[in-house]
């Protein structure tokens, strides 16, 4: 009775939600002590201590991206690059991200003091709808509702717990879009994952496969009659397009065409840099787990290929989503790997490499969910220590 009670989609999603509070707590006590505003990473390389209002922890250092985040959500109508509550914002891609400050900013009912504790609950809650909405994915493709977490396991998604980043909100509205066109609910998918394209720019990268699957579907069909299914991908992008619109009357330019330059790079020239530098001389405290971080995407993507064959007609379009993102995963300039970040970079890459694995309905072998679990627990306790 217990273990059908847990075998549901709800029950996992409350599990998760558990998994999140817990881990929040022990990083404030610790990590943070007891200060829920250290989880901004706020640095006074683009952060000034005596500008910042409401008063929140300063480093001495550039800081991370929570930083940025926490300004946008105290007031999310505040577009321009210049500096505001004492936060100068370092890229025009920053804007382009409104989604995840918007909710820190709704939860936080406009009170600014608000905020550094709304953009932690946001992501609890958003975790907990992760999970609840990868379990019922997994349970629709044959499998136990429990195959969510193992969705949900991503060591970035650890990252963005602990430092109130965006990739928490970005795949639990990806993976709630895909819940929802399981269950032939198009329109409200297509509003997910609209969302979701404006919280980042890798959600783009189911959006885009779906897209192109999808109209290749129509060619063969020789119809040009655009149905219910392909309002996830319309409305992904026409969100996405418009916000870039909107965010160029303000900055003056497209935050995707300033940032590509800086991420991008020759196919693997990147990694081998930064591999040859951590050879030479050694990982930082806080980049320990990176290689069996890493050695577990691999090992995903491996397997998610040689499982590619099995799908579904209906899931198909899954494989040009995996072939895309691990095309981008390996072409990242060395900027990006210099700092590994829990290999937050590649959170869509690892959520689409077990949706592809999960939707073959093959039987997932008993050592991946081992690894997996024991990577999620390294990456957590090391951030419940380090800030």
């Amino acid at each position: 009775m217990i273990r059908r009670r847990l075998d549901s989609p709800a029950s996992i999603g409350f599990i998760a939600g558990v998994l999140a509070v817990v881990f929040v707590t022990l990083r404030l006590l610790v990590a943070a002590d007891g200060d829920i505003s250290r989880f901004i990473v706020a640095g006074n390389g683009v952060t000034d201590a005596t500008q910042v209002q409401p008063a929140i922890h300063v480093f001495d250092s550039f800081g991370y991206d929570g930083q940025f985040y926490w300004r946008l959500a105290t007031n999310p109508a505040e577009l321009d690059l210049s500096r505001y509550r004492g936060v100068q914002l370092d890229s025009s891609i920053r804007v382009s991200r409104i989604g995840y400050p918007t909710i820190a900013w709704a939860l936080s009912l406009g009170h600014a003091a608000w905020v550094k504790w709304s953009l932690v609950l946001t992501n609890v809650v958003g975790f907990a709808a992760l999970a609840f909405a990868a379990a019922q994915v997994a349970r629709k493709r044959g499998h136990p509702a429990y195959v969510g977490l193992a969705i949900a396991s991503s060591s970035g998604l650890v990252m963005s717990l602990s430092r109130n980043l965006c990739e928490v909100v970005t795949i639990a509205a990806l993976l709630a879009g895909l819940a929802l066109m399981s269950r032939l609910r198009y329109a409200w998918a297509g509003a997910c994952w609209a969302f979701a394209c404006v919280t980042h720019e890798q959600a783009l990268l189911i959006a885009i496969p779906y897209a192109a699957y999808r109209i290749v579907q129509l060619l063969r069909e020789r119809s040009w009659k655009l149905v219910a299914a392909d309002l996830p991908w319309i409305a992904a992008g026409t969100a996405f397009g418009v916000w870039q619109i909107v965010c160029r009357s303000v900055i003056g330019g497209f935050p995707m065409t300033e940032s590509g330059s800086a991420t991008l790079d020759i196919p693997f020239r990147g990694l081998v840099q930064q591999a040859r530098h951590w050879v030479e001389h050694g990982l930082e405290r806080q980049q320990v787990l990176v290689i069996p971080q890493l050695a577990l995407l691999i090992v995903l993507i491996v397997v998610a290929f040689r499982s590619a064959a099995s799908l579904a007609t209906d899931d198909r379009w899954l494989r040009w989503a995996l072939i895309a993102a691990t095309a981008l995963a390996v072409s990242l300039s060395n900027a990006i790997w210099v700092g590994p970040a829990e290999l937050r970079q590649f959170v869509v890459l690892s959520t689409i490499a077990w949706l592809v694995i999960v939707a073959s309905r093959r039987q997932i072998p008993l050592l991946l969910f081992v690894a997996t679990a024991t990577v999620w627990i390294a990456t957590a306790a090391l951030r419940v220590a380090a800030i």
